[in-house]
C-alpha cells in the first residue's frame, strides 16, 4: 500500500519514474519495514498498555526518525543529478507516508481487544511507581568503552595507508560478468585496439553547415596527434556529401553518364566481357540519378545504407556525422585535463566529445562541483532534527558518534576488501546517514521511555532493531551477487554501513547514553510512573525573552488576530510537548472516572482558553486598553456599605471568563 501510494503521488509530482529512482522502492521498503517492527515489538513489551498508550510512546520515535531520513533524502535534490534527485524525492514522499501508516493504522487491526486502556487501569498507574533501573555493570561497562576504543584504533590504522580510491570510470553501469564485453575484449585485443575510442559527435541543420564543421575540427584532431594525446582519429569527411561540390559536378556527371553506350563498346572493342562492366553500370545509374535532381544526393543501394547508418544520423531537421578519436593514453580518465582542453579547442556549436570514459568523469566532476550543495544542507537539517527531537548536546553528539565511528568501519572495511566508491554506491550513503540516525533516536528514546533500564530498552526497541537491521543487511547483502558492477558494490556497501549502525547502536549506544546522558535526564527531572514520564521542571517556554517577543507581537497586531495565534500556538504546544500534555490528562483523570477521551477533550480545551486568557495579559502588559472587554461595572455600593460597618471584610477574587476580577 504503502509503494503503490508513493508511486501515485511520484506520478502526480513528476509525471514519469526514471531507471535510477526506481531504486527508492528497496530504501523505501527498508525504511517502512523497520518502523512497523520497532512499534510491534514496543507492543509486546508492554501487553499492558492500550494501542492509543503505545502510540504515545512511540509515535515521536517514528516522527523524528522519519523527519531525519526526509530531511537527508530530500537534500539529494540539490546534487544536480536528475536520477538522484528523484530518488530523493520518491523516498522523502515514501517515508513521511509509512510514517503516518505505522503510527496511526498499523497497530489496530492487530490488537483490537486493545483498542481502548483496560477499566482496572482507569487511574493510569498514578499509584504505581516505576523502579529505577538496575546499575550496570562497571565491568561491563569498562568493556564496552575497551570495545569502542579497539574498534576505533583497529579502524584508523587500516586506514593510514589511505582512503578507498574514487574510480572515475563509468565501469560501475556495465555488467560484472558478461560473455559479450569478455568477446569484445578479446577482439579488441587482436586488432590492437586495447582502448575504446571517444565519440566526436557533428551536429548541423544541412549537410553544408556539417560539412563545415568537419572540416574546422580535422585540424585540431591532427594537432592532437601530434602532441601524442591521440594515437589518430577517423572522420567521414570523405564519405559526407558536399552540395557546393555536387553542384559543380552535377553537369560533368550528367554527360558521363549519356556516354554509357561509347563506354561499354570501347570497353566490348578491348576485349572486356559485358559482365565486367557491371560496377560501371551501378557508377553510371547512380551519376545519372544525381545529375536528374536538384537536392543534395545520398545513395540509396544497399551497401552505401550499411555504411552511412554507422557514421550518419539524419531527422527532418538536423543532420549528425559520427567521428571515432583513439586516445594514445590507457584511458581518457588517465589525463583528464588534457582532453578537456581538446574539448575547449573545439567549436561550441554543434560538437560534442562523449565517450564511456568521459562519461564518468564528467558525472563525477559535476557530483564534486554540487557536493557542498549536498553535505552543508544535509549536515544543517540532521543536526536540527537531532536538537527538536532531544533537545539535550549530549544525545545529539552520541548520534554524531554513531555515523562517525560507522562510517570508520566502512571506509576501513572498503580499505581492506579493496572497494571503491563508484557512481552508483554513492547512493548508499544517505541510506546510511538515515539509519544510522533512525536507530540511534529510536534506541536513546527507548532509554529515556525505560529511565536507563537497559533491559527493557533492549527488550521494546532492541530486538526490533537487531531484526531490521539483519533483514536490510541481507536484502542489501543479496545485490552483492548481482550481474551489474555498480549495484554489486551499493549493495555491499548498504550492508556494512548499516551493520555498523545497528551494532553500535544497540551493544554499545546504551552504555554510552547511560554514563554521559543519563545523569543529565536524571538532573532534568522526571518523575517515575507508566508511559511518558511527567516533568519536574519548568517548562524552558518560561523565558524572560519568549515574554519580550510576547509584548511586541501584541503591539502590533490587532487583539483578535492576535488571540487567533495564541491558539493556534498553543494547538502546536498541545500536539508536541508530549509530557506536559500527559500531567494535564492524568490530572483531569479523577474527576473524570477515568475516562482518558474526556480529560484530553478537557485539556485541550483548556489550553486554548488559557491561550486566549495569555493574549488578553500580554496586551494588558503592552498598554492596550481593558475597558472595552467589560460590561457595565455594577454592585460597587455594596463593597462601599460592607466597609462601612467597620467589620472587616473578606474579599474573594473569582476567575470570570478569561479575566481574573477583584484582585
Amino acid at each position: 500500500m504503502i509503494l503503490a501510494g508513493t508511486l501515485s503521488l511520484g506520478g502526480l509530482i513528476f509525471g514519469a519514474v526514471n531507471v535510477v529512482s526506481m531504486g527508492f522502492a528497496a530504501i523505501l521498503l527498508g525504511l517502512a519495514v523497520d518502523y512497523a517492527v520497532v512499534h510491534y515489538q514496543e507492543a509486546l513489551a508492554h501487553p499492558d498498555l492500550s494501542v492509543p498508550e503505545i502510540r504515545r510512546a512511540i509515535a515521536p520515535s517514528i516522527f523524528w526518525a522519519a523527519v531525519t531520513t526526509i530531511a537527508a533524502f530530500l537534500v539529494l535534490n540539490f546534487g544536480g543529478l536528475p536520477g538522484l534527485a528523484q530518488l530523493g524525492s520518491l523516498v522523502g514522499v515514501g517515508v513521511g507516508l509509512s510514517a503516518l501508516v505505522m503510527i496511526f493504522a498499523f497497530l489496530p487491526p492487530l490488537f483490537p481487544e486493545r483498542a481502548r486502556p483496560r477499566p482496572n487501569r482507569a487511574d493510569t498507574g498514578r499509584s504505581r511507581d516505576v523502579k529505577p533501573a538496575a546499575p550496570v555493570r562497571p565491568l561491563f561497562v569498562r568493556s564496552v568503552f575497551v570495545g569502542t576504543g579497539l574498534l576505533v584504533v583497529s579502524a584508523s590504522f587500516a586506514l593510514c595507508s589511505g582512503l578507498p580510491r574514487m574510480d572515475p570510470t563509468a565501469n560501475a553501469l556495465r555488467p560484472r560478468t558478461s560473455q559479450a564485453y569478455a568477446a569484445l575484449e578479446t577482439i579488441k585485443q587482436l586488432l590492437n585496439q586495447k582502448r575504446e575510442p571517444l565519440w566526436l559527435i557533428v551536429e548541423g541543420r544541412d549537410e553544408r553547415e556539417v560539412g563545415r564543421r568537419l572540416d574546422a575540427v580535422a585540424p585540431l584532431l591532427d594537432e592532437a596527434v601530434s602532441y601524442h594525446l591521440l594515437s589518430g582519429f577517423t572522420l567521414p569527411t570523405v564519405l559526407w556529401p558536399r552540395p557546393q561540390f555536387q553542384t559543380a559536378n552535377r553537369a560533368a556527371a550528367g554527360q558521363l553518364a549519356a556516354e554509357r553506350e561509347l563506354l561499354r563498346s570501347s570497353a566490348s572493342s578491348n576485349g572486356f566481357a559485358g559482365n565486367s562492366l557491371a560496377l560501371t553500370d551501378g557508377i553510371l545509374d547512380a551519376w545519372r540519378q544525381a545529375s536528374q535532381g536538384t537536392n543534395v544526393f545520398w545513395p540509396a543501394n544497399p551497401m552505401s545504407d550499411w555504411v552511412f547508418e554507422k557514421v550518419v544520423a539524419r531527422t527532418r531537421t538536423h543532420f549528425y556525422a559520427l567521428g571515432l578519436l583513439h586516445s594514445a593514453l590507457d584511458s581518457a580518465t588517465a589525463n583528464p585535463a588534457s582532453f578537456a582542453h581538446l574539448e575547449w579547442q573545439l567549436p561550441r556549436d554543434g560538437v560534442w566529445l562523449s565517450g564511456w570514459d568521459l562519461l564518468g568523469g564528467a558525472v563525477l566532476s559535476r557530483v564534486k562541483s554540487n557536493l557542498w550543495k549536498l553535505v552543508l544542507p544535509m549536515v544543517g537539517l540532521v543536526l536540527l532534527s537531532l536538537w527538536l527531537a532531544f533537545h539535550r548536546l549530549a544525545e545529539v553528539a552520541l548520534s554524531l558518534s554513531i555515523l562517525f565511528i560507522s562510517g570508520l568501519c566502512l571506509l576501513a572495511v572498503m580499505r581492506i576488501a579493496g572497494w571503491s566508491w563508484n557512481l552508483l554506491n554513492l547512493m548508499a550513503l544517505p541510506l546510511i546517514l538515515g539509519t544510522g540516525v533512525d536507530y540511534s533516536i529510536f534506541m536513546q528514546l527507548a532509554l529515556r521511555r525505560h529511565h536507563g533500564d537497559l533491559t527493557m530498552a533492549y527488550r521494546s526497541v532492541g530486538r526490533a532493531l537487531l531484526l531490521c537491521g539483519a533483514t536490510a543487511v541481507s536484502g542489501f547483502g543479496s545485490l552483492a551477487w548481482s550481474s551489474n558492477a555498480g549495484m554489486s558494490s551499493l549493495g555491499q556497501v548498504c550492508a556494512v554501513g548499516i551493520a555498523g549502525n545497528m551494532l553500535i547502536s544497540v551493544l554499545l549506544l546504551p552504555v554510552w547514553w547511560k554514563t554521559f546522558a543519563g545523569n543529565s535526564t536524571a538532573a532534568e527531572g522526571t518523575t517515575p510512573g507508566p508511559g511518558p514520564a511527567r516533568p519536574a521542571v519548568p517548562s524552558r517556554l518560561y523565558r524572560a525573552e519568549f515574554w519580550r517577543i510576547g509584548l511586541f507581537v501584541a503591539r502590533k497586531l490587532p487583539p483578535q488576530t492576535s488571540a487567533r495565534l495564541s491558539r493556534i500556538l498553543a494547538e502546536i504546544y498541545w500536539r508536541l510537548a508530549r509530557r506536559r500534555r500527559e500531567v494535564i490528562v492524568q490530572n483531569l483523570l479523577p474527576p473524570l472516572d477515568g475516562d482518558r477521551a474526556a480529560a484530553e477533550a478537557m485539556g485541550r480545551m483548556l489550553f486554548r482558553s488559557f491561550a486566549t486568557k495569555l493574549a488578553d495579559l500580554l496586551g494588558y502588559e503592552a498598554g492596550r486598553p481593558m475597558d472595552a472587554m467589560f460590561g457595565e461595572s455594577t454592585g460597587w455600593e455594596h463593597f462601599v456599605a460592607a466597609r462601612s460597618a467597620g467589620r472587616g471584610i473578606l474579599l474573594v477574587t473569582p476567575h470570570l471568563a478569561r479575566a481574573r476580577v477583584g484582585a
